[in-house]
């Protein structure tokens, strides 16, 4: 414990003596013409009052995120990153700090990156947009449908998981997956843009799989005027850019688990489709998302199990009550520094009596004091629960966020 509190207060000393940089970079230390290193972090902090309508009310403070990420260029050709993240598992030690990211880049072409390791699977624009970077508070309640992402919907503003839609996938590594992945951008003209991800990935978690199936994921998108270059997106450029992005993705696995009563194998599939805009129009900038999902379990009918013991999932809802599809829609504006923003988004199963299907609103509002480096982010979110004997919720929310 000692040793890690150490080790945090160096980093703080270190980023007191390195040169400030441009919005969204750490302090970068430069070893050579071609060699460097770039030390940031990441802070999102809120306050949250959730009311149900079942259970009393909650107030609570939430660390959401807190991270300290480290990017070393070792060539022109070679990149390295780490990234922890703070976790509140522990309460009695009050909580302890993970790696979530360790991967290296290996970039022979400009469409031709190679990354192994700890990292997120390429899959859908969510996914692939920076948790720092998000208009909304946080990113949609149905992304967490993915394998890794835990298989559920997720609700009071990406903080909490809903009953009644876990099917019990999920990776060794959670969020993240481990693997290789290929990734490269290219510009056809001035106005027209193309980048593409492909991956294999370790997938569903080993340990209740007998066969040996990987993951395969896959990404295109396709930007009209300015480009998405970048490995990550923003969901909100602040009127620096012009832009507009069509996206699709696949996510598949075979064999991720059994059907606890059939005993039969199990696939999983994963499809999105998305589009993006980013646009100047009058005096500010108009953002605006949207996209649909599709979560296949092979039509399983009951509870999905581990495929080595046959055991039911833990907190596993049966699979048509997790299976399905939906969409998610938001929209801003950005004006002097503030930015008004609304999202729905709902999920429909294929369950039975609407069991899984869930609705959900937010509007907000954001003010910048230093872009995505430094803002402030107050929501209201009312989710609407069609699980029979479920809960509505409403959700009101104040954050913080800072990243150097």
């Amino acid at each position: 414990m000692k040793k890690r509190y150490l080790l945090a207060a160096a980093a703080i000393l270190t980023f007191g003596m390195l040169n400030v940089q441009p919005a969204h970079a750490g302090a970068k230390i430069k070893i050579s013409e071609d060699s460097n290193f770039d030390l940031g972090f990441r802070l999102q902090t809120l306050y949250l009052n959730n009311d149900s309508d079942l259970t009393s009310n909650t107030n609570e403070f939430n660390l959401r995120r807190a991270r300290f990420r480290l990017k070393g260029n070792i060539t022109k050709y070679v990149t390295g990153f780490l990234q922890t993240d703070f976790s509140d598992d522990d309460i009695n030690s009050g909580g302890d700090v993970r790696l979530i990211d360790g991967w290296v880049m290996v970039k022979p072409y400009k469409l031709l990156n190679v990354i192994g390791g700890m990292q997120m699977a390429p899959v859908t624009r969510m996914g692939m947009t920076s948790s720092g970077g998000a208009m909304t508070m946080d990113r949609p309640g149905i992304n967490n449908y993915m394998l890794t992402w835990g298989s559920r919907g997720r609700v009071a503003f990406n903080t909490s998981s809903l009953a009644g839609t876990r099917d019990g996938l999920g990776g060794d590594v959670m969020v993240r997956d481990l693997g290789v992945s290929l990734f490269g951008s290219t510009s056809f003209t001035d106005t027209a843009h193309f980048k593409y991800y492909l991956g294999v990935f370790e997938g569903q978690d080993p340990a209740t799989r007998s066969s040996d199936s990987e993951r395969f994921t896959g990404r295109v998108q396709f930007n009209f005027f300015d480009a998405e270059s970048g490995l990550f997106n923003l969901s909100t450029y602040l009127g620096k850019k012009k832009t507009i992005a069509l996206g699709a993705g696949y996510d598949t696995q075979s064999d991720v688990a059994v059907d606890s009563i059939t005993g039969e194998k199990i696939d999983y599939g994963f499809f999105t489709l998305d589009a993006f805009v980013d646009y100047p129009i009058g005096p500010g900038s108009l953002t605006a998302e949207m996209a649909y999902n599709d979560l296949d379990l092979d039509d399983a009918k009951n509870v999905l199990a581990d495929e080595k013991t046959g055991t039911p999932f833990a907190g596993a809802v049966a699979a048509p009550q997790s299976q399905g599809s939906g969409f998610y829609g938001e929209l801003g504006y950005y004006i002097n520094n503030w930015q008004p923003w609304v999202l729905y988004e709902q999920w429909d199963s294929d369950a039975a009596n609407d069991a899984g299907d869930w609705q959900a609103y937010r509007i907000g509002l954001t003010y910048f004091i230093k872009g995505h480096n430094a803002n402030i982010k107050a929501g209201y979110e009312k989710l609407t629960n069609d699980t029979p004997g479920q809960e509505d919720i409403d959700t009101f929310v104040v954050g913080l966020y800072v990243t150097y």
